[in-house]
């Protein structure tokens, strides 16, 4: 582990307790904005002769508020902003991943969202945009003086009007304990190929060793499909274009291929996603595709792993992974709409955005002005896997299906889950696949 002035990086990246977290709050005095928040000073002679009026309750619902330093940083937020103004509460409420997003598939459908202040997926958000249940936020823009806004909101506008802003936007990557690799004496692949030959080396399935871990069990959709989906890129393919899926392309074809060589030859087959997740911790398993937002999640769940995590590079010539943006969006039939705006203002001010983003240890900042060199120049395991890399979107690679994501992923999964444990070919059950994703498209056109 190296030391930098004295200290480990494990000490200078330690994460900001509440303590330390309403310490640094007091600087945003100057900009105003816990001033606006802030309650009328009484008049001299009535202090303590009413009781305090009760506050406007908020409900914010995620799925990540138990997630290591993400959920401990929002969570710090949450409280910070509680504590500055008298009027209104914030009240974070956890929803498992795969329940959150049924939950709120289901809200879309029947055009009556839960919860005041929502987060949604890249493939979430356009549905809910799409069915006008949410609130414009441009005014947070406005107030909050930001002018280099990510272009990856774009998505995210309608008829001149912006519904959502990006609160993480994770990237796919390599991620590999380097002792594993070191201990095999292996170095990081740079073709599809090789990279099966190096998680195959890493394998040791007698001694319950694994050289790679994926999500693939259809008992856990969303997780199978959100990983999945970057397995068209080895070979420059897409989804699907328009309401066209691609399913029978060579591309996707080989990507799935691709997927069953590595369950073959270096998976721990039939794992559900948290052993998967603890063999990794572990280290009994080398490498994975993590997004980016999990890394720092490592720090706590798993400390004498985390000084060991590096990325390898993309092992594909088009250096393409998938970036996926996801936005605070604020319910349209709220009764406590306006109250949500001041939560989600004050988290878009650029230094308790800046704050937030590295707490939560994320690399890639939807207000560029806000980034620090030197926080993620600090990052071990940044480059090269997760830097210089050609992010794509999931627009870019599923096509109008991104309006029904889930619907679209369950065909391939469903049927690619025939590939990995009934013995049917690629081919067979991605043309089976072809046709049901056809049908999906006429019936949503």
């Amino acid at each position: 582990m190296s030391v930098q002035n004295g200290r480990t990086q494990n000490e200078r990246r330690s994460t900001l307790n509440r303590r330390d977290f309403l310490r640094s709050a007091s600087a945003l005095a100057g900009l105003g904005l816990l001033a606006a928040c802030a309650p009328p000073a009484q008049p001299a002679g009535d202090s303590g002769s009413a009781a305090p009026a009760e506050r406007t309750k908020v409900r914010y619902l995620s799925w990540w508020f138990e997630e290591g330093n993400r959920g401990e940083t929002w969570n710090n937020f949450v409280d910070e902003f509680n504590e500055y103004q008298a009027e209104i509460e914030v009240v974070a409420e956890n929803i498992p991943f795969d329940q959150y997003t049924t939950k709120t598939i289901v809200g879309a459908q029947s055009g009556q969202l839960d919860g005041d202040i929502i987060m949604a997926t890249p493939e979430l958000a356009p549905r809910l945009i799409q069915s006008d249940l949410l609130v414009p936020l441009d005014d947070v823009l406005v107030r909050n003086s930001i002018t280099d806004l990510s272009s990856a909101h774009d998505a995210l506008r309608k008829d001149g009007n912006l519904y959502g802003l990006d609160m993480v936007t994770v990237a796919f990557g390599i991620l590999y304990n380097k002792d594993r690799y070191e201990e095999a004496d292996i170095t990081p692949a740079t073709t599809p190929q090789e990279w099966v030959d190096v998680s195959a080396a890493l394998t040791d399935r007698e001694n319950q060793k694994y050289g790679f871990f994926a999500t693939h069990l259809v008992s856990e959709p969303s997780d199978f499909w959100f990983q999945l989906e970057v397995w068209c890129m080895p070979y420059d393919g897409i989804w699907a274009e328009g309401t066209t899926p691609l399913l029978t392309s060579d591309p996707i074809i080989q990507g799935l291929k691709l997927f069953k060589q590595m369950y073959d030859v270096s998976m721990p087959q039939g794992a559900d996603n948290p052993t998967g997740y603890r063999l990794f911790q572990n280290g009994d398993v080398a490498q994975g595709l993590y997004v980016s937002a999990a890394v720092g999640a490592f720090t706590k769940g798993a400390p004498d792993l985390y000084p060991k995590l590096r990325s390898a590079p993309i092992p594909w010539e088009t250096n393409k992974s998938i970036a996926r943006i996801h936005p605070m969006m604020i319910n349209k039939d709220s009764e406590v709409v306006e109250e949500s705006l001041e939560f989600v203002t004050y988290m878009y001010s650029p230094d308790n955005y800046r704050r937030m983003v590295e707490g939560c240890e994320d690399v890639i900042f939807a207000q560029p002005s806000a980034a620090r060199q030197e926080y993620l120049d600090g990052l071990e395991w940044l480059k090269p896997g997760y830097f210089g890399v050609d992010y794509v979107t999931p627009f870019d690679i599923v096509g109008d299906f991104v309006y029904n994501f889930n619907e679209f992923g369950q065909i391939v999964i469903t049927n690619f889950a025939d590939v990995l444990v009934a013995g049917k070919s690629v081919e067979e059950a991605m043309e089976v696949a072809q046709v049901q994703a056809e049908d999906l498209a006429d019936r949503i056109s």
